[in-house]
């Protein structure tokens, strides 16, 4: 019969006590990316000895089409993922909460309702939040991270009745330009501002990727307000330092992102995330990890994308693997270039891999399609328990 182990060894995953096999209990905290992949082929982390434990809310919303579907380019569901079928499916317990504190010492994690999870090995994987530094923004306004704050998007623009909504989009990133691109298509917007601290818009774009973005805006009626630094988000306007003023039905923050503040409740880390090593481990503590956007990779900057978290489930995966194994734990080496695809909404998309560009109906089809085969992975693997189990 397995027994829990407290306080496992940090380099260990299982031991032999007599005839009884130890058990590791593994605690996930969040459903990103990197952990959704991890939940897939919890079987085979079972089988080296851990008893894996998965807590966060019910469902899990995809980043890449997050844009499309808040602006109603898509339904609202097209980027859902039920956590609980998928953790059910592949022997996982799951709990549905969040978390609110942790004893790192007691390896203890408190859930937002009070209930108590104790652990061996814990990953965070909790995602990120807009930054809003030096920027007051009312609590109506919504916000483009976590994912969540963007579910009000379109009932707020419906709201607004005719002659259409004004929607004024504080931030000029990827995130920003993907819903102002968006919502300029919708028959229900009059009119979409885009206000920016900085010079230019995209400045993360190649300079040729820029100058069409900022054509397809302008002919779709896009107005753009750079060099405009905003300390006060109202509900219903907004006041730049140069002293231009907008009034707006709608407003969204899109700022930038940083690590949940949680993490500095926590004392894990600060607004940069958890500081991780190569092996995703907390540079201090073995037996915690972090993934995705709330870690901070100390080998090198790493921008807050989907690539990375979706890159690091098989090197985490691995990892626990190899501690339960005695192997050598492996490193995550991220690529220098990574895609990018947006969705700018009425069939056209723009692609950026370093330097090189790719504006049309072309990346988008391509977009649409590994979006679909990603969704897919995890939407299968609920349905085929469903299906053993009728």
């Amino acid at each position: 019969m397995a027994v829990p182990r407290r306080g496992a060894s940090a380099g260990a995953g299982h031991e032999w006590c007599g005839s009884r096999l130890t058990v590791t209990d593994l605690l996930l905290v969040g459903a990103g990316h990197t952990h959704l992949y991890v939940v897939r082929r919890a079987a085979q982390l079972a089988a080296a000895g851990y008893r894996v434990h998965l807590l966060a809310p019910r469902f899990f919303d995809y980043s890449g089409v997050a844009s499309a579907t808040a602006a109603g380019s898509l339904p609202g569901d097209a980027g859902r993922i039920d956590v609980r079928a998928l953790a059910g499916s592949s022997g996982v317990h799951f709990h549905e909460d969040t978390l609110a504190s942790l004893d790192p010492d007691q390896r203890v994690a408190v859930t937002s309702t009070g209930a108590r999870i104790p652990y061996d090995l814990l990953s965070l994987n909790l995602g990120s939040v807009v930054a809003a530094v030096g920027l007051r923004a009312h609590e109506r306004v919504l916000r483009v991270k976590p994912l969540s704050g963007l579910a009000d998007l379109d009932a707020r623009i419906r709201a607004a009745g005719r002659p259409g909504a004004t929607v004024t989009i504080v931030g000029g990133g990827a995130s920003g330009l993907e819903l102002a691109a968006h919502l300029s298509t919708r028959s229900d917007v009059a009119r979409v501002h885009v206000v920016e601290s900085g010079s230019v818009i995209g400045a993360d774009l190649p300079a040729g990727a820029r100058r069409r973005m900022g054509r397809l805006l302008a002919a779709r009626g896009v107005l753009v307000h750079a060099g405009c630094v905003v300390h006060d988000l109202a509900e219903r306007h907004v006041v730049c330092d140069d002293g231009l003023a907008l009034s707006h039905d709608v407003a969204l923050l899109a700022t930038g992102l940083v690590a949940p503040p949680l993490l500095v409740e926590l004392g894990l880390g600060d607004e940069r995330g958890v500081p991780v090593r190569g092996t995703l481990q907390h540079v201090d503590r073995d037996e915690i990890y972090a993934v995705g956007d709330c870690a901070h990779f100390l080998p090198r900057p790493l921008p807050r994308i989907g690539v990375h978290g979706v890159r690091q489930g098989p090197v985490l995966h691995r990892s626990l693997l190899a501690r339960a194994r005695g192997g050598e734990v492996p490193v995550y080496e991220p690529q220098d270039r990574a895609l990018s695809i947006l969705d700018l909404g009425d069939g056209v998309g723009l692609a950026v891999r370093g330097r090189w560009w790719w504006f049309g109906t072309g990346p988008l089809r391509l977009k649409r399609y590994i979006d679909r085969q990603w969704l897919r992975t995890y939407r299968s693997s609920t349905r085929a328990r469903a299906g053993d189990a009728s």
